[in-house]
């Protein structure tokens, strides 16, 4: 089952801009992530379900693994987030819905959502200011993904491969409406909310 009438025909705003860059710590929105929710249901197994759908294995509880240009994030038991760029997570969603028939509920999520990329050395503690998760190494190695919060607002956050540098970096979603408020939380008084494209 998919939702059509979200499906590739609904984007985020455009123009809406946060740029962070301080000692120690930069933010900024992703522009162009495209992001579905999939999740499996009926009698077939959803993780042996989620292998023959996308043609590779499935990630491991509260982590993520990227093919060909696609994210899959465990959300939950049956269920997962697809990230990458618009058209790839948009040709990825309508395959499944339909290649999944009654099993797959597939949702485009990327008008209502607003993702940020978050790096530097002092990015825990940054995030630590406001999110409950010990996002340090042990805990939260590359590639670990989780649903938590960010004050008040709920997220999906990963951690992505560390930079060049070996600066970790992060990656987290919110509902597009709680962007500026992400941005508050994040210390930047420079966030641009622009109108609908």
């Amino acid at each position: 089952m998919v939702d059509h009438a979200s499906m590739g025909t609904l984007r985020r705003s455009r123009t809406a801009e946060l740029h962070i860059d301080r000692p120690g710590f930069t933010a900024k929105i992703e522009h162009d992530l495209g992001i579905a929710k999939l999740q499996l249901l009926g009698r077939k197994q959803a993780t042996d379900l989620l292998v023959q759908l996308v043609g590779g294995p499935a990630p491991d509880v509260g982590r993520q693994r990227e093919s060909d240009g696609l994210t899959i994030a465990w959300l939950a038991p049956g269920e997962w987030l697809l990230l990458g760029r618009e058209p790839i997570v948009a040709s990825h969603a309508r395959a499944l819905a339909l290649t999944g028939g009654n099993d797959a509920l597939v949702v485009d999520l990327t008008h209502a959502r607003t993702a940020f990329l978050l790096s530097g050395t002092a990015v825990r503690a940054v995030l630590a200011a406001h999110c409950p998760l010990d996002l340090w190494p042990d805990s939260f190695p590359e590639n670990a993904a989780a649903r938590s919060l960010l004050g008040d607002a709920g997220m999906f956050i990963s951690r992505l491969t560390d930079g060049r540098d070996g600066r970790p970096t992060f990656r987290i979603i919110l509902d597009q409406t709680m962007a500026p408020y992400a941005a508050r939380m994040l210390g930047g008084d420079s966030y641009r909310a622009g109108a609908d494209t």
